[in-house]
């Protein structure tokens, strides 16, 4: 938890609050048996001068309205410190969500690939929630239940000393019980919340792609995949179950050899003169208070044992090192669109061997560059190291004279845009998913941009225009009018570098033509990188680079490249004639 501990920082005047109301409570409570043994012995049990029992009602009065006040005032008390603890956990919980959120936001592609997507929707939902319940508990029990057994123990001591011998023989036995159940338990409670991410993992699977399910008719296969997660989850949930099920009983037995032991002893201490009756009745009290105190610390270690595993895994994210830093005093203004690939080469972590090797280009600005190549032969890769979604493992790129690494990350972003091929638009108006590229845009230039990705007729057409609703993902559109406002979205932005990922692949030819069309006459000085299949799509680049799985395999334009390379041209006239017979 140390690493956690300063989440509760804005929170310190109201834990501060706690203990005191708890030292109240358990004060108060703790005199409860003192004057239940007073209003015993010296009311009850009270006798003249005779040697004759004559309660006193003064002193029966006295000590029951006592007994009354202190367990009002400990109600009240009790109550505060339940409040002031809900606040503090769920304000706790607050800002560990915010925190490991505002984390994530600071992660490099590569440092997301070391997690799966369901795991982190996990760690930010339900282990933060089990944390929340575990603090609320440990703010409450944490602190209460020590002191409550420290106090009782004390005042057995002073009452009864020999019947406080009856928790040197109990306390033991719960201390070494308490322990057996945590460290067994832990383990599969960690296997049981990466069996949790799995479930997730299927749920989220399943749902995203509800449509391609129910085109392939999977639906049986997806429900049986489905249950065998959930069965996953419901076998380790067991197993760990089946050891944390001993801590009841452990108390049970506990309890009840306390209450034979005291019984024993305590009988034949009153018989023995050694002990009254209200001393009997005041330590089976505190006796009852003591084991009360164990039970609740034991609850507060089954909720660690459990909270233990979502603590390791809230702290993988938190203390996940991003790998994308920024230089002190970074260069916030991009001069222009031309950039150039100096000797790079790249592998993702955990890979031996080089997507990318030895690249060299350079681009001036304002360029059309085409991109074509087959499938892994790291065309993503190479524009992703352009916005700096990964850092290169060798070589420099320059964007606008300068060093992408001198740049900050937001300066470089909001100047480097890159659209992919299966980009999402999030829920919310067409309106507001453009504003993504720029906030304050007007609706004239949201209309510009829709106009030049050539979404503005299907827009209008709608009944609410702007103000037509979009669906998570954008799953109410079709894939080439997705694409289209994906491109508006980042052409209203502005960027001197544009990066178009085979962002044109759901779109007709002709709709593909246009677009190209108008980037070229409406956004002359922006640097415009495509990636295409359609050779046609990208014909007549500036520059074409030809990529295969040892990298950039020719670069030149059309007619070069048609003239003088063989798979190019072998390619251009199949596309060609495939078009012809359209």
């Amino acid at each position: 938890m140390k690493n956690l501990l300063k989440y509760f920082k804005p929170l310190k005047k109201d834990l501060i609050k706690i203990p005191i109301y708890v030292i109240i409570e358990v004060l108060f409570e703790i005199l409860i048996p003192v004057f239940m043994s007073k209003l015993i012995d010296d009311g009850i049990n009270a006798k003249d001068a005779f040697g004759n029992v004559v309660p006193d009602k003064n002193i029966i009065f006295m000590y029951g309205g006592l007994m009354i006040v202190s367990a009002i005032i400990a109600l009240i008390f009790g109550v505060l410190v339940t409040r002031v603890g809900a606040k503090v956990a769920t304000e706790f919980g607050n800002n560990l969500r915010q925190a490991q959120f505002e984390k994530i936001q600071t992660y490099s592609f590569e440092n997301i690939d070391n997690f799966k997507t369901s795991s982190l929707i996990t760690r930010i939902t339900m282990d933060t929630t089990m944390l929340v319940q575990s603090t609320n508990m440990v703010l409450r029990v944490a602190l209460r239940a020590p002191m409550l057994f420290i106090f009782s123990i004390a005042t057995i001591s002073i009452f009864a000393g020999k019947l406080a011998m009856v928790l040197l023989i109990v306390v033991p036995i719960l201390i070494v019980g308490f322990y057996f159940i945590m460290t067994r338990a832990h383990k599969y409670f960690m296997q049981m919340f990466g069996r949790i991410d799995n479930l997730n993992l299927t749920i989220q699977e399943d749902l995203i792609g509800i449509r391609t399910v129910k085109s392939y008719v999977r639906e049986d296969y997806e429900v049986k995949r489905f249950k065998k997660a959930a069965k996953d989850v419901q076998d380790i949930a067991i197993r760990a179950e089946k050891i944390v099920i001993f801590n009841n009983p452990l108390m049970q037995f506990a309890i009840g050899v306390s209450f034979v032991l005291i019984g024993f002893i305590g009988s034949k201490m009153i018989v023995s003169e050694t002990l009254t009756e209200g001393q009997f009745a005041n330590t089976i009290t505190y006796i009852n208070q003591v084991l009360f105190s164990l039970m609740m610390i034991s609850q507060v270690f089954l909720m660690f044992t459990m909270s233990r595993a979502s603590v390791e895994r809230i702290n993988e994210v938190l203390n996940e090192v991003p790998l994308l830093t920024e230089v002190e005093n970074p260069i916030d203004l991009v001069k222009d669109g031309s950039f150039k690939f100096d000797n790079v080469s790249f592998k993702y972590r955990g890979s031996q061997k080089n997507v990318l090797q030895n690249i060299n280009l350079d681009v001036p600005s304002g360029s059309f560059v085409g991109i074509f190549g087959s499938t892994g032969t790291g065309k993503s890769t190479l524009v992703q190291l352009l916005a700096r979604l990964y850092d290169t493992t060798e070589g420099s790129i320059y964007v606008g004279g300068e060093d992408i690494k001198q740049y900050s990350l937001e300066s470089l972003r909001k100047e480097v845009i890159l659209v992919l091929q299966k980009n999402v638009l999030f829920s919310g108006t067409i309106r507001e998913n453009i504003q993504w590229g720029k906030k304050d845009a007007t609706d004239e230039e949201i209309i510009d941009a829709l106009k030049k990705a050539q979404a503005y007729d299907f827009v209008m057409k709608t009944e609410k225009k702007l103000d037509t609703w979009i669906e998570q993902g954008g799953v109410n559109v079709s894939g080439g009018q997705r694409q289209r406002l994906t491109i508006a979205r980042a052409l209203i932005a502005n960027p001197k570098i544009l990066i178009l990922d085979d962002s044109t692949s759901a779109v007709d030819t002709k709709t593909d033509a246009k677009i190209r069309q108008s980037l070229q006459n409406e956004t002359p000085d922006m640097t415009k990188v495509v990636i295409s299949q359609r050779l046609s799509s990208i014909e007549k680049a500036d520059i074409i680079i030809i990529m295969d799985e040892n990298g950039i395999s020719a670069l030149g334009k059309h007619n070069e490249l048609y003239a003088n390379n063989e798979m190019y041209r072998t390619i251009y006239d199949a596309q060609n004639k495939a078009k012809e017979v359209e």
